[in-house]
Parts: structure tokens; C-alpha cells; sequence
């Protein structure tokens, strides 16, 4: 039996996929890696909604840290803790110009002027607000003053100055390129009010001075006069500055001298406005009516006049008013204002100033009468009318207990300032070297520098008067 042959070539046996050692090794070690990484960072991932809780905590305790710092004046070390605060918190832009600032602050103030100018520079790039921006500014110029970069500070200033320019309504006048402007001009209105409010002794908190001096500033600045005036005098001073810069007084030792002056001083002022401040904060409406019970004598109201007057130039055409309202039917013809208050004894006559002469003559007029002869009174001429006579009454609390608080606020100012001084003086140690100028009302507060029985009691006990004795017999303190 033939069976035909095949000739075709056998097919090759069909290959497994097998895996080498080193191939199943690599895999096993990048899964190995994949899920470590996988599983660092589901462990070290922040919790959702923000900053880890510890995270938040150190932040907050930086940012404390800084504060307090800066309020001691610890400027080196305040400005590290911003630093540190700065990389741990997440701030937005305007958080950022005001941390660049205060940091630039605090350089500038512990006196490395250079690395402030570089801090303060930050703050444009963060677009702050208008008043962070020239706060900036400020203490940018200062910075550079301070280096001696007489031609960079002119040319900043003058950038600054055509900057401002471009701020609707706010630059009223320009001074070689200086802006004067009204915000300026009306802080510098406030500051002298201020002062001239605190030397009268009013009897206010530092914010209600504040307040009334702004008040002042703001209707005194509603005429075009006192603004024409004000302008002219910001412009003299500043010429004058510029002058005494061109002359190397801004840098001299005497000016930094008066600035120190002028630092240690403002610094002093500010915490005596503190501690007044908090102890007029006490005063509850339990201790107005408990004041005002005490001392009702203090709340009265004066007795006084009501009147109207007119003004003159001339001594001839007062004198004509005068006769004039003596006739009934020509009395008309006299325009009198009406003034804007009462004339009381000891107080300023309203409308017309401080005059001992013209409050004793409105006080001896009648209702109705009119002078019978003019008042003459820094550079102008008077002629009054009483309209209204008021008796001298006393008042019930509802009426007087802007005068009670004002009294009472009064005193407790005075135990205020008495306080702060017995804590100071027991706080800080002050040695007065020459004993000439030492005294003894000035007691814990000021100690001479040598004195024979605290520095050596032992030469004193062979005194005869030792003091006053207890039932010992033993040297004691009398208790007043």
C-alpha cells in the first residue's frame, strides 16, 4: 500500500511567553515604589478646607510673637518673626504690602536703612491701598535721606509728587515737585488743634480730643479764607524745609538730636493717652449719678445774657448806630446779628472773644436795652443789645450730665496720672547724680545716687532719733 509523501517543512514548535528573573524583579520593585509614593502622600497630604491645625496654631502664635515684639520696640527681632510669619501663612496681596511695610518699619527703625528701602519697595508690588502706599513712600524717603542719596530722594520724591497728581481732588499745591495735599493739610490742622485742645486741659479722652479737633478742622477749613490761609502756611513750611535740606540741617546733629526729642516725648504722650483712655472707660452711669448727687453745687447753670450786636470799622459809624437806637422808629435801620450763645460770667463772649469789659456790660443791661456807647475789640467796633435775660439755676442730672461726666472724667485723670507715676516709679530705678538737684517730694521716683542711710545704715544707728518705735520698741513706719 503506497501512501503518498509529504514534503512540506514541519512548522516550529509555538514559544510561551516567559518571564526573565531580572524582568520580575523590576516590575515587583516599581510597584513597590508606585505605592509608597501612593501612600506618603495620602499620609502627608494637609487636611481639607485649608492649613493643618498645628499649622494654623504656629502661625498665629508667629504672628502674636511679632506684635508683641514691634510694641516693645524689639524692632531686630520683630522683623525676623514677620519673616518667619511671612513663609508659614498664606496671605493675600493686601496682607502682603502691609507685612512688606511693617517689616521695612522695623528695619528703619532699628536702623539698617538700606535693607528697609529694599523691604519698602515690595509694598508697590502688591498694589496696597492708598494710605499703606504713601505710609510707604514716607518712610521710603526717610530711608534714603538717611543713606546720604540726596539725588534719589529728590528724584523719588518728585515721582511720588506726580504720582499723587493723578489722584482726583487730592494735591492742592506742589512745592519744587513736592505735593502738598488736602488730606496733608488737614492732618496738620488736626495735629495743632490738638495740642492747643490738651494745653487747655479739657477734660476729654485722647479719641474725644481727636474728634473735636477734627470737627474744628473740618468747619474751619469750610471757609475759603482759613483754607487760603492754612495753604500758605503748609507752603512756608515747606520751602523753609527744603531750604534748611539744600543747607545740611536735615541731617546735622542737631536735627537728629530734636528728632529724638520729639520720638521720646510723642512716645511718653502716647501712654499717658492710654492709661487715660482705659480709666475713662470706667466711668458708668452709677458713678455720673452718684458725682452729680455729691456735688450739685458744680451744675449750675450761670446766670446770663441773650443778645445781638453789630460790627463797624469806624468809632463814627458805631457811634451813629448807637443814637439810632435810642429812637424807636429809627432803631430798625440797625441790622444786628444775633449771636450764637450767652453771655456768662468768666466765659468768652460768643461771637466776639474774651472780653471782662463787654461781658460786664451785657450782664448790666435790661432785656431790650442797647448800648449807650461803643466797645472797641481787636480792631473792630461793638454795639450790643440784650435780648434775653437768664437766671442763675440749678440743673437736674438729665441737663447736666455732659458737665458731670466732664467733672468727673476730670478726677479720674488725675488718679490716673497718679497711679501710672507710683507704677513707674516702682518699675523703672532712677538715680538722680548730682545731689543738688535732688528732692525729697520726688520719692521712689527719683533717688540720689548716694545717700548715707541706704548705702550704709550701719552709720546712722548710732542715732538718737531712730525713727518712730512700735510696742517693741523696734524702729517702725508710721501708716498715714
Amino acid at each position: 500500500m503506497t501512501s503518498s509523501l509529504n514534503l512540506s517543512l514541519p512548522e516550529a514548535p509555538r514559544t510561551r511567553g516567559r518571564f526573565s528573573l531580572l524582568q520580575v524583579l523590576t516590575f515587583l520593585l516599581a510597584l513597590a515604589t508606585l505605592a509608597f509614593l501612593l501612600l506618603g502622600k495620602s499620609a502627608y497630604a494637609p487636611a481639607p478646607g485649608g492649613d493643618s491645625a498645628a499649622q494654623k496654631v504656629e502661625v498665629e502664635r508667629l504672628k502674636s510673637l511679632a506684635t508683641d515684639l514691634e510694641k516693645r520696640t524689639l524692632y531686630a527681632e520683630a522683623e525676623k518673626a514677620w519673616g518667619e510669619y511671612a513663609a508659614s501663612a498664606s496671605l493675600s496681596p493686601e496682607e502682603k504690602a502691609d507685612l512688606s511695610y511693617r517689616r521695612g518699619k522695623c528695619l528703619k527703625e532699628d536702623g539698617h536703612y538700606a535693607e528697609a528701602a529694599r523691604r519698602l519697595s515690595e509694598v508697590e508690588t502688591f498694589s496696597p491701598p492708598r494710605d499703606l502706599k504713601r505710609k510707604a513712600w514716607q518712610l521710603l524717603l526717610e530711608c534714603f535721606a538717611a543713606l546720604g542719596k540726596k539725588e534719589v530722594y529728590e528724584s523719588l520724591s518728585r515721582a511720588f509728587a506726580m504720582q499723587g497728581e493723578s489722584e482726583k481732588g487730592t494735591v492742592v499745591a506742589r512745592v519744587e515737585g513736592d505735593a502738598l495735599t488736602k488730606e496733608e493739610l488737614r492732618s496738620e490742622l488736626a495735629g495743632e488743634t490738638e495740642r492747643v485742645l490738651r494745653l487747655q486741659g479739657l477734660p476729654l479722652t485722647p479719641a474725644e480730643i481727636s474728634q473735636k479737633a477734627q470737627e474744628i478742622v473740618e468747619a474751619e477749613l469750610k471757609s475759603p479764607e482759613a483754607a487760603k490761609q492754612a495753604l500758605q502756611r503748609a507752603i512756608s513750611t515747606q520751602v523753609l524745609y527744603r531750604e534748611g535740606v539744600q543747607r545740611g540741617f536735615g541731617e546735622d546733629k542737631e536735627t537728629g538730636e530734636a528728632v529724638l526729642r520729639f520720638r521720646r516725648g510723642f512716645v511718653a504722650n502716647r501712654v499717658i493717652e492710654s492709661e487715660l483712655e482705659s480709666a475713662m472707660k470706667n466711668i458708668g452711669p452709677t458713678d455720673l449719678q452718684n458725682h452729680f448727687e455729691a456735688h450739685q453745687d458744680r451744675f449750675v447753670e450761670k446766670a446770663g445774657s441773650e443778645f445781638s450786636f453789630a460790627r463797624f470799622s469806624t468809632r463814627g459809624d458805631a457811634e451813629a448806630a448807637v443814637q439810632k437806637l435810642r429812637q424807636a422808629d429809627q432803631a430798625k435801620e440797625v441790622t444786628l446779628e444775633k449771636a450764637k450763645g450767652v453771655a456768662v460770667l468768666g466765659e468768652p463772649v460768643p461771637g466776639i472773644g474774651s472780653s471782662a469789659e463787654i461781658t460786664a456790660h451785657l450782664l448790666a443791661l435790661g432785656e431790650g436795652q442797647a448800648s449807650e456807647q461803643p466797645f472797641e475789640h481787636q480792631g473792630a467796633v461793638y454795639v450790643f443789645r440784650v435780648e434775653k435775660k437768664r437766671p442763675e439755676r440749678q440743673l437736674s442730672f438729665q441737663e447736666a450730665e455732659p458737665r458731670v461726666r466732664a467733672d468727673l472724667a476730670q478726677l479720674k485723670r488725675k488718679d490716673a496720672l497718679e497711679a501710672l507715676q507710683t507704677s513707674l516709679s516702682q518699675k523703672f530705678q532712677v538715680e538722680i547724680v548730682d545731689p543738688n538737684l535732688s528732692t525729697t517730694s520726688q520719692g521712689a521716683t527719683a533717688r540720689p545716687a548716694e545717700t548715707s542711710s541706704a548705702k550704709n545704715p550701719e552709720k546712722d544707728s548710732g542715732k538718737k532719733d531712730a525713727g518712730p518705735k512700735n510696742q517693741d520698741g523696734k524702729a517702725g513706719t508710721v501708716k498715714s
